[in-house]
């Protein structure tokens, strides 16, 4: 089946599965971003998933321009980009420098979507960089962490000026929205957060939904890395796809498309990116059997209290 599109807030579009680029699986060095977002945009993919903070944005500039010198007939337009504001740039002016550099990095005029990554701040350098305390932690900005409408209008005047076209937010939680909601003069299209199921977040996708904000998911397929728990060697899920005829990444995806919400895979391998974009279409029957297995869990994979803020203080409780 064709991957579907979701339509924002102010009416852009944007394909359901996307190519995350966060430390894809087999990019270790300068440069190994380039041939896999080549690759994923030959494969078909329209959305790249991007942030300051991964520091390939110039390799991710370099692979898309390769492939729309190929493909004269795939337009910039044609390809839905998304970056983000790292947490030590919140401060108005620092707002527009990130997405100066992303842009000048990315080789682009403008970008699709500008997200905030975290709901949190910190403090900066001179040259730009997080300012950390003796134990490496970073050092929160308390005045902008309480307070999101100096940086929300920093973006707001961002997308009036066609720097981006859309504005959001990644990892808000439903608190941080209430609380943006009520200054923002334009609402954020989407909020971006971890998403799988191991933890379908239903409460805070259910809330986005009623307030017109696309929920977008990275680690659908859950994380290989730090958990105790792997999402892709779940006894039941690989049962389900494997009765389906389908791979386990398909079926997520699937899964997640079909709830309601754009999903981040991300890999740099070729076959995997290829096996990743296909949205299958699943019986209720199916849909429900992975719902069955996402019921009452609750396994968080990212969380970054090592960054000296802890999002989640009721889960470490």
């Amino acid at each position: 089946m064709a991957v579907p599109n979701f339509k924002l807030n102010n009416g852009v579009t944007v394909p359901a599965l996307g190519f995350g680029t966060y430390a894809a699986e087999g990019t270790v060095g300068k440069g190994a971003m380039r041939k896999p977002v080549t690759t994923a945009l030959e494969i078909g993919y329209r959305h790249l998933d991007c942030a300051c903070i991964y520091r390939n944005e110039d390799e991710i500039g370099e692979g898309l321009r390769d492939f729309l010198i190929n493909n004269p007939s795939v337009k910039r337009e044609d390809i839905f980009v998304t970056t983000k504001v790292w947490v030590h740039l919140f401060e108005p002016e620092d707002v527009e420098w990130s997405l100066n550099a992303s842009l000048k990095d990315l080789g682009l005029d403008y970008v699709d979507c500008l997200l905030l990554h975290w709901p949190f701040a910190a403090e900066r350098t001179e040259d730009y960089e997080v300012k950390r305390n003796s134990e490496g932690k970073y050092i929160i900005k308390q005045s902008l962490t309480e307070d999101h409408k100096p940086t929300w209008t920093a973006m707001e005047k961002l997308c009036n000026s066609g720097k981006t076209r859309s504005i959001g937010v990644s990892n808000f939680r439903i608190e941080h929205l209430d609380n943006l909601l009520r200054f923002a003069t334009i609402k954020p299209v989407m909020n971006q957060v971890e998403i799988h199921p191991y933890l379908p977040n239903t409460e805070l996708l259910e809330y986005c939904w009623s307030h017109d904000i696309l929920p977008v998911a990275y680690s659908p397929l859950g994380s290989q890395e730090n958990v105790t728990e792997r999402l892709m060697e779940d006894k039941n899920l690989m049962e389900i796809a494997t009765t389906k005829g389908v791979s386990l990444a398909q079926l997520l995806i699937s899964w997640g498309i079909k709830r309601g919400y754009a999903v981040l895979p991300k890999s740099a391998n070729p076959e995997r990116v290829k096996n990743n974009f296909h949205f299958v279409g699943l019986s209720d029957s199916e849909f429900e059997a992975v719902q069955k297995v996402a019921k009452g869990r609750h396994t968080r994979m990212v969380n970054p209290s090592f960054f000296g803020h802890n999002m989640w203080p009721e889960e470490s409780a």
